[in-house]
This record gives C-alpha cells, sequence and structure tokens, in this order.
C-alpha cells in the first residue's frame, strides 16, 4: 500500500484482531493490537483525504467482563504476526531518528502539550543499545516513546503489522449481533432478525461470558490485558475493550465461533455460531490495494414518519445509500442518525452527508496546524433535507462520527443524544519508514466552528442517556427511545 492510499484510508477502520501465524509473548501481541487501531481508527482530516482544502504531506485496569475468575493471559502466549528482524542496529537508530525528528518538525502543537519532546527522545533512545531485535525496538521503544505524547493517531508499524486488516471492515461474514461494555459485563445490545445469533436465541441484555477465537483466546482474556492507546481517559479505554469484541462478531464465511452466555436469567447457556453473509451490508472495492469494504446500513421509518438512518463507517460504499435514504425520506418530520459504534470514515464522505442536512456553504471544521489554521466549509446543496435532526453516538462513534456529530451540533442544525464520545479526533499524516514500516502521527487538531477541540474532550451529548441492560432485556433501546423524544417532545411545544 502506497503513502497516498494509507492516508485516504486508513482511519476508516477499527480494532484489529492479528492473524494467527506464530507465538510471541503476549505483552508483544497484545500492543499489536492496540498499535493497529491506532493506525486504523480516529479522524482523517482534509489532508489526508484527498479533499478540497489539502495540505501537503510533512517530510519524510480494565474491569472483568466475567463475573467468574478468569484465566490469566500472560501464562502463554497470543499468535501474532512475527516481526522480523530486518534492521541492523545502525539501521534501527536511524530510523529512530527519523522517528523523533518527523514528530518534533510536524507535530501540530509546538510546545508537546507540555512536555518536554527531547528529554522524552534522549530517555528512550538510550535503551536503543540494549536491542537487539526489530520486535523489541518497535514495542518496547519507538511506540511506548511515541505515547509519552497522549494523543491519538500517533504509532509506528513495522511491515508485518500495516497490511493487517480489520474484520468488521473486510469480512464478510457476521454472527449478527452487537455488543457493548456495560457495567464491567459484554451485553449484547442488538440481534439482527434471521442470523445465526437470533437463531440460537440469544436476545438483547444477555452477557456474553466467552467467545473462544480460532486461536483459543477468550473473550474475558482480551479484556483482562491493560494496554490502552491514547487519549487515557476511560470513554476510550471502555471503547477499547468493546472494540476487541466486535471484533470477535466478524469473520470469514463458513468459519464458526464458541459462545458462552447468559441468558435473562442468568443461566449459563452455549451456542456455536457460523460467520454467514452480510446481508445487510454493500461490500466494495474503493482502493486497489486492499480488499473489498464492507459497510452496514439500515434506513426505516419510525412511529410518526420520523426516519431512521445507521451505517457502520463514513465509507463511500455507504455514501449513495445515505444519500439516497435522505432523497426518500425528505418529507419525514425528523431524522435520526444513528451513529453508535461507528469508528469513522473518509473526509468526502462526511462532508457529503453534512452538506446535505446543511444545503448552505457554512463552516464545517477547523483544523489548527502547527503554522496555521486551516477551514473547511460545506457544499451547496439545492434539495437539503429540512427536518428535524438527531444524531445518536456512544463511546464507540469516533473520528469521522466525532467531526460530524460536534460539527452540526455547534452550528445548531442536530441534537446530538447519547453518551459522550472517546476523544479520538486528530488530523494524522501517514509516512514511509525503512523497509515498508510506517510512521503515523497528528499534524493537525480537529475543533468544531465554535472552537471545541474534540482529542480527548469528545462530542457531549445534548441529551445524555445511557444503555440499560434490565431495559433492553425488555427490547427498550433506552438511547433510541430519547432521541425520538427529543423529536416530539419539541413537536408538542
Amino acid at each position: 500500500m502506497t503513502t497516498t492510499q494509507l492516508s485516504a484510508t486508513a482511519h476508516a477502520f477499527s480494532f484489529v484482531i492479528p492473524a494467527a501465524s506464530s507465538s510471541v509473548p503476549v505483552r508483544l501481541a497484545m500492543l499489536v493490537m492496540v498499535l493497529l487501531s491506532v493506525v486504523l481508527t480516529g479522524c482523517s482530516g482534509v489532508g489526508t483525504a484527498n479533499a478540497t482544502p489539502t495540505r501537503p504531506p510533512s517530510p519524510a485496569p480494565y474491569p472483568a467482563i466475567m463475573p467468574t475468575p478468569t484465566p490469566t493471559p500472560a501464562s502463554r502466549p497470543r499468535p501474532a504476526p512475527v516481526i522480523k528482524t530486518r534492521l541492523t542496529a545502525r539501521e534501527r537508530e536511524a530510523v529512530f531518528d527519523n522517528v523523533w525528528q518527523a514528530v518534533n518538525d510536524n507535530y501540530f502543537d509546538p510546545t508537546f502539550g507540555g512536555k518536554d519532546w527531547k528529554a522524552i527522545g534522549d530517555g528512550y533512545r538510550q535503551r536503543l543499545a540494549t536491542v537487539q531485535d526489530d520486535a523489541t525496538f518497535w514495542l518496547d521503544v519507538v511506540n511506548p516513546m511515541l505515547f509519552e505524547l497522549g494523543v491519538s493517531h500517533i504509532a509506528a508499524l513495522p511491515p508485518e503489522l500495516s497490511s493487517q486488516m480489520d474484520p468488521m471492515t473486510f469480512s464478510a461474514g457476521a454472527l449478527g449481533m452487537d455488543v457493548r461494555l456495560l457495567d464491567g459485563q459484554a451485553v449484547i445490545t442488538e440481534v439482527a432478525p434471521g442470523f445465526p445469533a437470533d437463531k440460537a436465541g440469544l436476545r438483547p441484555g444477555f452477557v456474553i461470558t466467552t467467545m473462544k477465537t480460532i486461536d483459543g483466546w477468550t473473550l474475558e482474556e482480551l479484556a483482562a490485558i491493560g494496554l490502552q492507546t491514547p487519549p487515557n481517559n476511560e470513554r476510550n479505554r471502555r471503547a477499547t475493550v468493546a472494540q476487541r469484541m466486535r471484533s470477535l462478531l466478524y469473520g470469514e464465511l463458513g468459519s464458526s465461533i464458541d459462545v458462552d452466555y447468559l441468558n435473562g436469567s442468568g443461566q449459563p447457556q452455549r451456542a456455536t455460531l457460523p460467520y454467514v453473509r452480510r446481508s445487510a451490508s454493500t461490500c466494495a472495492q474503493f482502493d486497489p490495494s486492499l480488499p473489498p469494504a464492507c459497510t452496514d446500513f439500515e434506513a426505516r421509518r419510525l412511529a410518526s414518519g420520523i426516519g431512521y438512518i445507521r451505517f457502520s463507517a463514513f465509507l463511500p460504499t455507504a455514501l449513495d445509500s445515505v444519500l439516497q435514504a435522505m432523497d426518500d425520506m425528505h418529507d419525514a418530520p425528523a431524522l435520526i442518525i444513528d451513529l453508535r459504534g461507528n469508528p469513522g470514515g473518509v473526509y468526502p464522505v462526511r462532508k457529503a452527508i453534512a452538506s446535505k442536512l446543511v444545503g448552505e456553504p457554512k463552516l464545517f471544521m477547523r483544523y489548527q496546524h502547527r503554522d496555521g489554521l486551516e477551514v473547511a466549509y460545506l457544499d451547496s446543496v439545492p434539495k437539503a433535507y429540512q427536518g428535524e435532526v438527531v444524531i445518536l453516538v456512544d463511546e464507540l462513534s469516533a473520528s469521522s462520527s466525532e467531526e460530524f456529530a460536534g460539527s452540526l451540533q455547534a452550528l445548531g442544525r442536530a441534537t446530538v443524544v447519547g453518551s459522550q464520545t472517546p476523544g479520538r479526533c486528530l488530523v494524522a499524516n501517514i509516512v514511509p519508514l525503512a523497509d515498508g514500516a510506517i510512521l503515523t502521527y497528528p499534524y493537525g487538531q480537529s475543533q468544531t466552528p465554535d472552537g471545541r477541540v474534540l482529542e480527548d474532550n469528545g462530542v457531549v451529548p445534548d441529551v445524555e442517556v445511557a444503555l440499560d441492560r434490565a431495559l433492553l432485556l425488555q427490547g427498550v433501546d433506552t438511547q433510541l427511545e430519547a432521541a425520538v423524544r427529543s423529536v416530539t417532545g419539541k413537536a408538542g411545544k
């Protein structure tokens, strides 16, 4: 994948479980997954989306999910791609210096948030003398140094990791359910009719206790390992655990997974669920260097004619469906756009959808760079949607979801309902390193039209409401109901 291709696509995707190929120490293997989540999620600003305006590229502890004791993850290795040792000691020193210098010269904040970047670099550079292999170099030296800045969109990946694919985006198979971390438990929040989870009798509100992966690792083991990528807030911590869980819900067609769960009465049950084709999704190859990417999409009418649109990512594969649904619902008194669980996408898609809701070339986002402020405006749309707009968000609504919701909230065009987003929202640049490795670092800070910084802060809903397991067992989605009430309440005034 070229640097340009990475820039246009990398930020659309979410947590990755690497394919099993060999055994490495569990600490390194878990950091592998964490690093992939950095590169494959978060905001992609105008500069990384090849859209106008553009900027030139820069030079070269978790709660237990189980109510029962869990195995100790560190007691056995986690299969993960082998990081081969390609670099000599002198080459590792050169790569280290290039990484440090690129961040030093291009990081959006010249003060580095009050941290002494030179001292940080000097401290980690001293460790190079003891490094004997590339895995230690990347995972114990380079990335911990980058993480000292405490921001998202910063990581360095060796070639073995930069090519890993996200199952939620690139897998054609699904179990037909969704999960969230509620009170430290993996709670099913949705079950799609006709899919394996539904046929096996799983229902919203049930608690998943174990999902055994193809390589033998269980859900609770994955969640119990306390590795965390910035930003270091509680919402992002919970989102990281939830993304690990959700990545197991998608897989290769024809394969299956064992699921242990507690039903509504708290009784333990087990089901073996096959991955079947994602019938409610659109899969297309929008980048020749990548396999077909899939986005789930749903559009329907709720009570009182309210329109409801949900899509799993701001990817080109979803754009036509979303815009057509908005046209079909032009007469709806209100639109509810459900971005819960949407990890982000690319700039042109979020801009096109927002333009359809606003219709005028209003200020969309501001991007603070080291050398000045960049602004982005919406497009004029002659037949924009005119009704009320409500946007549903949660702790998994990151990246483009945060820019989209935060901007429309600031413009007064939408009411935001749900739970506060994680605050993974910076503009990143991706540059090549030696032997196919890549570096991603933030060179711009995303700000809403009214100047709010989204990184770490996220989007605070106008109406904050959480999901409730007891009500999920009764078939009640408290967040969706609050969104409907926010519309009908205005109509009754």
